[in-house]
């Protein structure tokens, strides 16, 4: 109490805070995050017309595979783990849309579909390696040198790295085969790259 300035406190409002907080916290975290897909998935389809039909259901497996492996490994969700969860989905979709852009030029540059799905897969991967390692790289540091939440976090995002790189580079290469298999052979299914205007 030494140098302690001769004042009272006085209580001007206090809260209990229950344990039902951190459930609901959860239970609205995950309702957010599955508007978030659902407004992903009408965006993907909107934009890449069978593409994105692909993409949206490899990413609805890619999260059912998420929330069964973490069950699996019997991994605690908590709000930051649930941050990783959406954060892996969001380059999930980053993938999907660089093999989709990929796959427009090829066609706008007078490719067949066929060849344009190979050579837009093909092309898009190092890219999406590069910027998946370097995540995986983060995440690492992050779970050795964090603690606790941080350390939750690191997790779900590791794993969700490396099962949206499954997702788009396979999962997602199968649905469009299977697609086109069944018919989808128009490149008005897929689109083409507009031509931009040099000003």
């Amino acid at each position: 109490r030494i140098g302690g300035l001769k004042l009272e406190l006085e209580e001007l409002r206090s809260n209990v805070v229950g344990a039902q907080l951190g459930s609901a916290a959860v239970r609205t975290s995950l309702i957010a995050g599955a508007i978030g897909l659902a407004i992903v998935i009408v965006f993907m389809i909107a934009v890449y017309w069978i593409p994105g039909v692909a993409s949206s259901i490899a990413l609805c497996i890619y999260t059912v595979l998420v929330v069964l492996l973490l069950n699996g490994f019997d991994v605690t969700l908590t709000l930051s783990g649930i941050a990783g969860i959406i954060l892996s989905i969001g380059m999930a979709v980053d993938a999907n849309v660089i093999i989709y852009a990929r796959i427009r030029e090829e066609i706008s540059a007078g490719r067949s579909v066929r060849n344009a799905i190979l050579a837009g897969f093909q092309k898009a991967f190092s890219a999406i390696l590069d910027g998946n390692v370097t995540t995986l790289i983060a995440a690492g540091i992050l779970y050795f040198m964090g603690t606790g939440t941080i350390r939750g976090f690191s997790i779900t995002l590791a794993l969700g790295i490396v099962l949206s790189m499954i997702s788009a580079l396979l999962i997602s290469r199968m649905l469009i085969s299977a697609l086109y298999g069944v018919g989808f052979k128009d490149e008005k299914f897929f689109g083409r790259q507009k031509e931009r205007k040099i000003v």
